[in-house]
C-alpha cells in the first residue's frame, strides 16, 4: 500500500505547486496592472520638487484638481503670457495698434535663443511680435515689447508684477519679460491659471492668437512649440515654457461641450511626459464636470420635443382683465394670486432676497419656464411656441416698453425680414449663471449697456436650470456670428462666447 500512497502524494504536491505558481503569476499581474493604472496619476509628482499642477473651469473659476498649486516655482516662458497681456491692454487703450512698429535694441539682439534674430535698429509690427511670442517664444521680441511699453525691460518687469498683484497673482514676481532664468522670477500654478483665465475671458479676440500653429516671418516658418494642441481634441492654446531650473512647463486650454478648462503643469521631466500628463489632467477634469455637473454648466434634462418659449413681456399692469382666450388655460396656468406667489417653487425661481419692482413679470417668466419644463401647454395669449434647439429650454425675453394706450396681451415677435440666416447667427455670449432671476436680468442689461451700438441689438436668452441645489439661470445674449460673439466678449469683464448648435 505504500507505493500507491507515495505516487498520490507526489501528484498532490505537484497540483499544489502548480496552483501556487498560478497564484503568484496572477498576483504579479494584478500588482503590475495597478502600477500601470496609478503611476500616471500619482507617480508624476513623486520625487519631483519642481512639480505643480492645477485644472480650473475657465468660466466659473472652479478648481477641479490641484497639486502644489501655490508652490513658488520658475515660470520660464510662461512669463510671456503676461508680456502679451500687457501688450493686448496697451492696444485696447489705444497706445498702440496691431500695425505699430516696435524697434529692436542692442539689448534685445543680445538675448539667447529662442529668438527671431532681428538686427539692431530693425522693426517688427505689433501683430507679428504677438505671433513671434506665441509660436517661436522669441526672447528678443519679448525684450523689444518690454522696452516699447516700459522704456526698459527692468521697468516693464515692475509693471508686470504690479499687474499680477491686481489680478490676484500673489505668488508671482517678474524680473524680466522673457522668462529667462533669474532666481527671483517666480510664480505658481494657481497664479498662471488666473493669468490664463484673464486673457481668455477678458480678451477673447486676442486669445485666438494662442491657437496659431505656424508663423512665417521673413521667409522662415516657425512652428508652435505647443505640440499637444495638434493632438488633444478641443485644445486651442496657450503657452509652453522651459529652462533647466524649471523643467518643462505648460499652460493649456481646451473646450468640450461648451465647457472650457485651463490646465497648468510645472516641472515636466520631458516635453512628451508633460504633454501626456496634461492630457490626463484635462481628461479627468472634463470627466469630473460631466459627473458632478457644476452649477454653471448643468445640462437640462429636457426631452427633444419639449418646447422653448419665445415671448415678449409687457407690464402686467397694462394687460387689464381681458376676456379674450377664456378657454380655461390662463386660469389653470398663470393666475398670479398671492398663494401662487408664495409657493416654494416660485420662491426658488425668483431667487430669495430679490428686490425687484418687476416681481410680477419675473413670476410670469418663471411660470413660462415651469410650463416648458413640465411639457404643459402655454396659452397662446402669452406665448407662441418656437423651436430653438433640443438640448435646452430657453426663454427668449424681450423687454417691451408700455405703449401710451392700453396694450393688448403680448404678441409673438417675428424675426425681422432682414435677419441673417440661422447658421450665420448661431452664436451667443454668456454673461453668467445665477441663482436669481433678478440678478440674471440685471447682468444681461448691464452687459448690453456696456456693448457698442453695433453689438447691443442681441436677443436676451435666459436658460432656467434645475439642479439639486435649486434653480439657476444662464444669462445669454444671442443673435451673433462667431466673430461678433468674440468681439462682444472683448468689451465685457465676464463673458464667454458659446455656439448654439
Amino acid at each position: 500500500m505504500s507505493q500507491p500512497m507515495t505516487r498520490a502524494s507526489r501528484f498532490f504536491i505537484q497540483i499544489v505547486d502548480i496552483k501556487r505558481k498560478i497564484s503568484c503569476i496572477l498576483a504579479l499581474a494584478l500588482i503590475f496592472s495597478l502600477f500601470v493604472t496609478v503611476a500616471p496619476r500619482h507617480g508624476y509628482a513623486k520625487g519631483n520638487p519642481r512639480y505643480a499642477s492645477i485644472v480650473m473651469d475657465a468660466q466659473t473659476g472652479q478648481i477641479l484638481s490641484q497639486n502644489n498649486p501655490d508652490k513658488r516655482l520658475h515660470p520660464a516662458s510662461l512669463t510671456k503670457i503676461m508680456t502679451l497681456l500687457m501688450l493686448f491692454e496697451a492696444v485696447e487703450r489705444g497706445e498702440l495698434t496691431l500695425q505699430s512698429k516696435i524697434r529692436i535694441s542692442r539689448h534685445a539682439t543680445n538675448m539667447v535663443p529662442s529668438k527671431l534674430g532681428l538686427s539692431e535698429g530693425s522693426t517688427i509690427k505689433v501683430e507679428d511680435a504677438i505671433y513671434a511670442l506665441v509660436t517661436k517664444s522669441a526672447n528678443d521680441i519679448a525684450v523689444a515689447i518690454a522696452e516699447k511699453l516700459g522704456g526698459s525691460e527692468r521697468n516693464f518687469a515692475k509693471k508686470m508684477t504690479q499687474r499680477a498683484r491686481e489680478l490676484g497673482m500673489s505668488q508671482t514676481t517678474f524680473i524680466n519679460a522673457s522668462g529667462l532664468h533669474h532666481p527671483q522670477q517666480i510664480s505658481s500654478a494657481r497664479d498662471m491659471a488666473k493669468l490664463a483665465r484673464t486673457v481668455i475671458t477678458r480678451y477673447p479676440s486676442y486669445y485666438r492668437y494662442f491657437s496659431t500653429k505656424n508663423f512665417t516671418y521673413a521667409g522662415h516658418t516657425h512652428r508652435n512649440h505647443n505640440r499637444l494642441m495638434e493632438t488633444y481634441i478641443g485644445m486651442d492654446g496657450m503657452k509652453t515654457g522651459y529652462i533647466q531650473p524649471s523643467g518643462f512647463n505648460l499652460v493649456a486650454s481646451a473646450v468640450r461641450r461648451n465647457t472650457r478648462l485651463i490646465g497648468v503643469v510645472f516641472g515636466g521631466r520631458t516635453s512628451q511626459s508633460r504633454n501626456r500628463h496634461m492630457a490626463e489632467l484635462l481628461d479627468q477634469g472634463f470627466a469630473k464636470v460631466e459627473e458632478s455637473t457644476p452649477v454653471a454648466e448643468v445640462k437640462i434634462p429636457v426631452p427633444p420635443r419639449k418646447p422653448a418659449i419665445l415671448v415678449a413681456l409687457q407690464s402686467l399692469g397694462n394687460m387689464g382683465d381681458s376676456s379674450e382666450g377664456t378657454d380655461g388655460q390662463a386660469t389653470k396656468w398663470a393666475q398670479l394670486n398671492p398663494a401662487v406667489q408664495t409657493e416654494d417653487m416660485f420662491s426658488r425661481m425668483i431667487g430669495e432676497g430679490d428686490s425687484d419692482p418687476a416681481v410680477s413679470r419675473r413670476i410670469e417668466t418663471g411660470l413660462i419656464a415651469i410650463a416648458a419644463l413640465k411639457g404643459e401647454e402655454v396659452p397662446e395669449k402669452y406665448t407662441q411656441i418656437a423651436s430653438l434647439g433640443h438640448d435646452e429650454t430657453v426663454m427668449v425675453v424681450h423687454e417691451v416698453k408700455p405703449s401710451p394706450t392700453p396694450a393688448a396681451a403680448p404678441q409673438f415677435l417675428k424675426p425681422p425680414a432682414t435677419a441673417a440666416p440661422a447658421d450665420e447667427q448661431a452664436w451667443a455670449i454668456q454673461v453668467g449663471a445665477f441663482a436669481s432671476r433678478d440678478k440674471t436680468d440685471r447682468m444681461i442689461s448691464k452687459a448690453l449697456a456696456e456693448l457698442p451700438a453695433h453689438l447691443s441689438g442681441g436677443q436676451a436668452l435666459i436658460a432656467p436650470v434645475s439642479t439639486a441645489g435649486g434653480w439657476i439661470f444662464r444669462g445669454r445674449v444671442s443673435g451673433y456670428t462667431r466673430a461678433q460673439a468674440f468681439e462682444a466678449c472683448s468689451y465685457l469683464k465676464d463673458c464667454l462666447p458659446v455656439p448654439l448648435h
